[in-house]
């Protein structure tokens, strides 16, 4: 696993914004909250992952999937993003990417 250094307060404070206020009415101020914290530090894999996330419940697969793969850029054993990123696949429609990046998110996550 990439090692990443500490996460500025600034950014671990819009990081917890955002998740913290996931099913509010506003998406557009979440979506604004991971953006500051991605700025206060790009290399915030969990950030990236969770934007992804959110996105993804949007409906906004595409650009889910590339949130996913900035966050595994950071971190190529994140098994969480793997296996997220396997779940956006699969609502696609692209199947077997989709199997590919969940079994890996699998592998990571059992130790390889």
């Amino acid at each position: 696993m990439k090692k990443v250094g500490k996460i500025p307060h600034e950014a671990d404070y819009y990081y917890r914004l955002a998740v913290d206020s996931q099913h509010k009415e506003h998406p557009e101020k979440i979506i604004e909250y991971f953006d500051r914290a991605i700025a206060a530090h790009p290399e915030h894999a969990g950030a990236w992952n969770e934007k992804a996330n959110f996105l993804d419940y949007l409906g906004k697969c595409e650009e889910a999937l590339q949130c996913y793969d900035a966050a595994l850029k950071i971190d190529p054993e994140s098994s969480e993003a793997w296996f997220n990123k396997g779940l956006t696949l699969k609502r696609l429609g692209r199947e077997n990417e989709a199997i590919a990046c969940i079994n890996r998110g699998i592998e990571f996550a059992c130790g390889r």
